[in-house]
């Protein structure tokens, strides 16, 4: 890749942090000190106020857990004012400043939204949507991030969350999601813990705030007190990647594919690429280890506020949908397996959450859309969702499996497969394929492909269509076909 210009830093070193929310351990007991100190020459006072100072630390410690995730924002800017927290295309924006804008935005919320009122709020990979979602964080409301299309509710009835999403399913479902400061607590402390990121790492931020997948980044940045590399995945993500140098990414797998086809060198010099949101293909995973990309599997959802399971490096590299062992703190079981030991898996732990917006609180484990199973190592594999299996004509079929083969093909360009309901045969299954030949694929997919599994009605489209999530838009593509009937 080519030289790039340095990054501008946005040192702000003129300002002081303006923080909208507890002082720093460090302020109160250096004003304990400053206080005390000087007033008493005598030696067993001098051992008094150290004594004292002690039980102020662990008093504060106790005391001075993070409420929201702006505190953790404002505990760096008070370590360490010029640190960098957010990394831009042409700039760099420290924690201190960052802080004083959220105090600032903050301010101007007090007394227009109230305490556990869940707010839309427009949420873009940009430094104002980002300061205007934490500030509303910060004053108690429960942002729910969005990004200007479709219907946004608002409302009351998420007065112990700090944040609501919508769910990320792949026919864009809209029940809600609230989080609390516990849950999104042992979700970063648990991602830290099995992928070993700390503050001198550099978090690509390229997925939507509006899903916990890219608000995850944030999260697991602030807390650490590591930076987030941010931008929107498209055209000009390879040239950030390679001006701002992240170690760490968080992407699902079509951009490892739009990656891996305009720079492969980018993602390749991406230390860890935490792949999530879709099942892995094999011949993805193939491609991406031919071109240096250490691609790290992720089983997650917003309901357990991001990730449940990842691989340590000695389990990478196993069969396609291998995930891993459960994250710390986190059960994953299989309820009713079958004979396969495959069933529909369930999540449960502090990460998870108590409900959805507007409906009865939940407990226990929560039951997943997903089927997996536990290998005999105890990690977990994950087959696809509960309806990628299909039945047609009496036969079994994956819809990820026959997408992986007819990936593989040479003359197709990008496919996403579907079932749809079918008077015959109970389920067909349909490809929509991007290939110049669409015979030509339709030949080759008999030579990878069992006979019953052989899509029945095949479209041919110049793109695939995708969910802002990066998500396949499944219901889009079923619509298309159960309108066309071919």
């Amino acid at each position: 890749m080519a030289e790039s210009p340095p990054l501008k830093i946005r040192t702000m070193a003129t300002l002081r942090p303006r923080t909208a929310g507890r002082p720093s351990h460090a302020h109160l007991v250096g004003a304990l000190i400053a206080m005390t100190a000087p007033n008493h020459a005598e030696e067993n006072t001098r051992s008094f106020v150290v004594s004292l100072i002690g039980i102020v630390f662990a008093i504060l410690s106790q005391c001075m857990e993070a409420s929201t995730p702006v505190d953790w924002i404002e505990e760096w800017a008070t370590t360490d004012f010029d640190r960098p927290a957010l990394v831009f295309d042409d700039s760099v924006v420290p924690y201190g400043y960052l802080a004083s804008e959220v105090s600032e935005r903050a301010r101007s919320l007090r007394g227009i939204v109230s305490s556990g009122e869940v707010v839309p709020v427009l949420a873009g990979l940009d430094f104002p949507s980002i300061v205007d979602l934490f500030a509303h964080m910060a004053v108690g409301a429960v942002p729910l991030p969005h990004d200007g299309y479709g219907t946004q509710i608002g409302g009351r009835g998420a007065e112990n969350a700090v944040v609501c999403l919508s769910t990320s399913g792949t026919s864009g479902g809209t029940r809600l999601v609230p989080l609390t400061m516990a849950n999104l607590t042992a979700s970063v402390e648990a991602s830290r813990a099995r992928l070993g990121t700390g503050a001198d790492d550099r978090w690509l931020a390229c997925l939507p705030l509006t899903h916990i997948g890219g608000l995850s980044v944030f999260l697991r940045s602030f807390e650490a007190g590591a930076a987030a590399v941010v931008g929107a995945f498209g055209g000009a993500t390879t040239s950030l990647i390679e001006r701002a140098h992240p170690s760490v990414a968080s992407v699902v797998p079509t951009m490892v594919h739009r990656l891996l086809v305009s720079d492969p060198e980018a993602i390749a010099s991406i230390d860890r690429v935490l792949v999530g949101g879709a099942t892995l293909s094999g011949s993805l995973a193939e491609s991406a280890r031919s071109a240096g990309a250490n691609l790290v599997p992720t089983y997650g959802m917003t309901e357990a506020s991001s990730q449940v399971a990842t691989p340590s490096p000695l389990e990478r590299g196993r069969r396609v949908g291998s995930v891993g062992h459960p994250l710390d703190g986190f059960s994953v079981t299989i309820a009713s397996p079958g004979d396969d030991g495959a069933g529909r898996i369930l999540v449960d732990g502090p990460a998870v959450f108590g409900g959805y917006l507007g409906e009865e609180p939940r407990t226990g484990p929560f039951v997943t859309s997903d089927v997996g199973l536990i290998e005999p190592d105890g990690s977990l594999t994950v087959l696809g969702r509960s309806d990628d299996v299909v039945i047609t004509g009496g036969e079994n079929v994956s819809l990820p499996s026959v997408q992986d083969a007819l990936s593989s093909l040479t003359v197709v360009d990008g496919v996403a497969v579907v079932g749809v309901d079918d008077a015959e045969w109970g389920t067909v299954v349909c490809a929509l394929v991007v290939a110049s030949d669409l015979d030509a694929a339709k030949d080759a997919a008999s030579g990878v492909l069992a006979r019953h599994a052989v899509p029945r009605r095949w479209a041919r489209a110049d793109r695939i269509p995708f969910l802002p999530n990066g998500k396949v838009d499944v219901d889009t593509i079923r619509k298309h076909f159960e309108v066309k009937g071919t």
